[in-house]
């Protein structure tokens, strides 16, 4: 799969930036301190979302939430869920997408604790995920210069769904106390296709474009931990 410049660019910034977060979470001091179990649940938004609005428009319009809660020892289960609506209009067709999507998995901590009670996390995951979504297209103009070409063509709205599976790469920093911003790296495979005898989906809800077996992402999520524990 070819990347765009653009694509290419956001990558080499965001492992900067990932760079930098891990150098400042593993300063040069030898003592390692035990795990500090993270009480609670862990509740965020990605705020990588409202950014693609920017650039694309109506092209990309969704948000992503997500929760996780620390199980046992360094494991972390995490779930992810969100929306997607498209809208590509030009002179041949318009075309309209929506749909939801919803992801579970789990995230291992890699990360040895360098201070007393730090909960900045370098973890790498799995997740699996579904999305059902609906797509229609209307004014389509099929251009010919013999036959004067076809106008006003149309195909109905039409529902579809998608499993993929993923493998990710992330780090979790507590910035203030129970607030986290972290930045995750997704390799995303597709393990059932979207079927349509009309067409392609140009997007897949939470996987990418419909044409793609395999899709890459990145994450910026801000998080905050909820303490659903009563202490004595």
């Amino acid at each position: 799969m070819e990347l765009s410049m653009q694509k290419i660019l956001r990558f080499i910034i965001s492992a900067a930036l990932m760079n930098s977060m891990l150098c400042n979470a593993q300063e040069d001091i030898d003592e390692h301190f035990p795990i500090n179990a993270m009480k609670g649940v862990r509740l965020g938004l990605d705020f990588s979302k409202p950014v693609l609005i920017l650039f694309y428009g109506d092209e990309r319009l969704g948000m992503e939430a997500t929760a996780d809660i620390h199980v046992t020892g360094n494991f972390f289960a995490t779930v992810e869920a969100g929306w997607l609506n498209s809208i590509l209009t030009n002179p041949d067709y318009k075309y309209r997408l929506s749909g939801n999507y919803g992801k579970i998995g789990f995230d291992y901590n890699l990360l040895k604790p360098r201070q007393p009670f730090s909960n900045d996390i370098l973890y790498a995951g799995v997740r699996y995920g579904y999305s059902k979504f609906n797509h229609r297209a209307d004014r389509i103009n099929i251009p010919d210069q013999y036959w004067n070409g076809v106008s006003g063509l149309s195909f109905p709205n039409h529902t579809m769904n998608a499993h993929w599976l993923e493998l990710l790469l992330g780090v979790k920093a507590e910035v203030l106390k129970n607030l986290y911003v972290s930045l995750t790296f997704r390799f995303k495979f597709i393990v059932k296709e979207p079927y349509d005898k009309f067409s392609t989906p140009y997007m897949i809800p939470g996987y990418g474009y419909g044409n793609s077996n395999f899709s890459l992402g990145i994450n910026y999520y801000v998080s905050y931990n909820i303490n659903l524990t009563r202490e004595n």
